[in-house]
Order: structure tokens, then sequence, then C-alpha cells
């Protein structure tokens, strides 16, 4: 039998995408952490993080079930254009985004093995928001009746109830306004 042996640190920064150059920032004040999926090249990030230790962190959370990886780079401060921290609260408790898809019954609630377009958490706010700036066909075509987001919890399980939870909501105001 083979028992595999924890990952050393140097193999966990090189997982995530970081080389010694890029380590030798850690603790620079001139720079923030970026986090995106290894499949958009790094280059879309979804969050910045001030914090090294809280952006490494995620990154290995999200690890665990995104697709393809998630990597972590360090940026410039003044060529950044996300919102530093915007997710730090969640990440230090650690919560982790799942994205999940719905359907618009409710009864079909899977998570995606990838990584949204960003963290934000799905509310009916952002929903109704979504779906007014696309077209209608688009929107039919598009995504039918299934629903794509982002639900931040401890684990899988409680995110599939977080997304259960809202659909039901979102249901009973759809009945609200239809009757």
């Amino acid at each position: 039998m083979i028992t595999k042996l924890p990952m050393t640190t140097r193999e966990l920064y090189s997982s995530v995408g970081l080389s010694s150059l890029d380590l030798a920032k850690v603790g620079n004040s001139e720079f923030v952490w970026a986090v995106a999926a290894f499949a958009n090249k790094l280059e879309k990030p979804v969050a910045t993080f001030s914090n090294f230790d809280c952006a490494l962190n995620l990154v290995k959370r999200l690890n665990a079930f995104v697709e393809g990886g998630v990597g972590l780079r360090p940026v410039l401060k003044t060529s950044n254009h996300l919102d530093t921290d915007k997710y730090k609260r969640l990440a230090e408790i650690g919560l982790t985004p799942y994205l999940i898809q719905l359907n618009d019954s409710g009864d079909v609630i899977q998570l995606v093995d990838n990584l949204g377009d960003d963290l934000d958490e799905l509310s009916v706010d952002k929903l109704l928001h979504d779906l007014n700036k696309m077209d209608t066909t688009v929107r039919h075509n598009n995504t039918g009746n299934n629903l794509l987001g982002t639900f931040w919890a401890p684990n899988g399980h409680l995110a599939i109830k977080k997304a259960r939870l809202f659909m039901a909501v979102l249901s009973s105001l759809i009945e609200k306004a239809e009757s």
C-alpha cells in the first residue's frame, strides 16, 4: 500500500502557480494577491486580497473541487481593478464560494466544479439585475430554466441547502408577483 505524504510548502506554492519571484513579494505592501481559475490563465481574477495567507487558504479550499485548478499571483495595487478584501471576512472564517446550478422548480440542484465570474453570492437583487441586462432571446436560449450562482458555505452540502432556500424564497416572490 502506498501512502501519499503531505504536500511540501514548495509543492503547494508551485501547485497554485507561484514562483520564487512571486513569493519574494509576500509582505510587500505594493502588491495584492489575485485569485483566478487556471482556465482563465490567471488573466481574469475573481478576487484580490491584501493578505497572502488568507488568499492562499481560500485557493487551497477552491482547489479541492474546481476543475483545472485555481491559482494565486501578485498584482501591483496600482493595476488592480477589483475591490481588494471584498471577500476577506468570508474567507477568514473558512467559507468557500461554491458555484451551484439550479433549475427554476428547485428540484435539481448541483455543485459545478468551476469558479464563477465573481464570488458574489447569488441574491434576488443580483439575479434581477443580471436578467435585466440580458436580451430576452439570449436569456431563453442560454439559460433556459436554469440559474447559476455562487453560495458561500463551509462545505458543498450546506451550499446546496442555501441554494434550496434561495430557490424557495425566489419561488415565493415570483408567486406573490404573479398574484
